[in-house]
């Protein structure tokens, strides 16, 4: 003999009730705790000594009123004091990033002069984070760097990594760039987002959503896209849909033996982003 549970049909208005006040609640954690979820801040992961080395270069830069962002200028190594104007790169990192990692690695990219900050709330930069005033931070970098002695504004170029690729995307599609490298970038943040949150309705609850298919339209600089070999934070469909906006079709690497995480940190890939800025 078979017993079957079932729910008696007085209790089916109890139940779905009690599914749509989790759902509900759920929803509402979700939206009022994406700043931590989305940007997830690092602070101060890392410690770099760097008061007696001559190629790095700490900056404050005011951004806002009463914020300030932390960042760095690494020159290559046996850079002239006084550098002639060359080409550069500003670099943006990715979700829960602290960027100083590069005072320790911009050797990998060659030649290139690297520029960094951390973003509002990360590290020592001042503030809270969220996309419009991520990319409003990015314009002033980008005008800062401009006016450096070592900058040729001509040969100023973007990196973007993970969620820093929607911020250079932003910059790239609204200021003269020379060239725009991308680690493992998205189409759009919500299509991420979904895939890590069937449940919840993500386009209506993101405030972020960091479009970057709709700015690849406006981007006609030489583009360089790298995927991590194992990639289970943004898909290899996600960049490669991204592809598809724009004008001009971006060359493609797959980063052997990397995953999300470590495709920045791989040599190779640093040297190849090196020579494709520089070249």
């Amino acid at each position: 003999m078979k017993f079957h549970a079932s729910v008696p049909a007085k209790a089916m208005p109890k139940v779905a009730l009690s599914a749509s006040v989790g759902l509900a609640a759920y929803w509402g954690y979700l939206f009022f705790n994406q700043t931590r979820h989305v940007f997830s801040p690092a602070v101060r992961k890392h410690v770099v000594e760097h008061a007696d080395h001559p190629n790095i270069t700490p900056v404050e830069l005011p951004v806002a009123p009463g914020v300030v962002l932390e960042g760095w200028v690494v020159q290559p190594a046996g850079r002239d004091v006084q550098p002639t104007p060359g080409p550069c790169a500003i670099y943006f990192g990715g979700r829960s990033e602290d960027v100083r990692w590069l005072c320790e690695e911009a050797s990998g990219f060659g030649q290139l002069p690297l520029v960094f900050f951390n973003y509002r709330g990360y590290g020592r930069s001042g503030g809270v984070p969220n996309e419009q005033v991520m990319v409003s931070d990015a314009k002033a970098i980008h005008a800062w760097v401009k006016t450096q002695p070592w900058c040729d504004p001509s040969r100023l170029s973007l990196i973007g990594r993970s969620l820093g690729t929607g911020v250079a995307m932003q910059l790239a599609s609204s200021v003269p760039v020379h060239k725009l490298a991308l680690f493992t970038p998205y189409d759009n943040l919500v299509s991420v987002a979904r895939r890590k949150v069937p449940l919840a309705p993500v386009s209506l609850l993101l405030r972020s959503k960091f479009n970057s298919a709709a700015h690849a339209v406006q981007v006609r600089c030489a583009t360089l896209i790298l995927l991590a070999e194992k990639d289970t934070v943004v898909p290899h469909s996600s960049s490669l849909g991204l592809m598809k906006h724009f004008p001009v079709k971006p060359l493609v690497a797959t980063v052997k033996g990397s995953d999300h995480v470590s495709v920045p940190h791989d040599r190779d890939a640093q040297a190849l982003v090196g020579q494709f800025l520089t070249a």
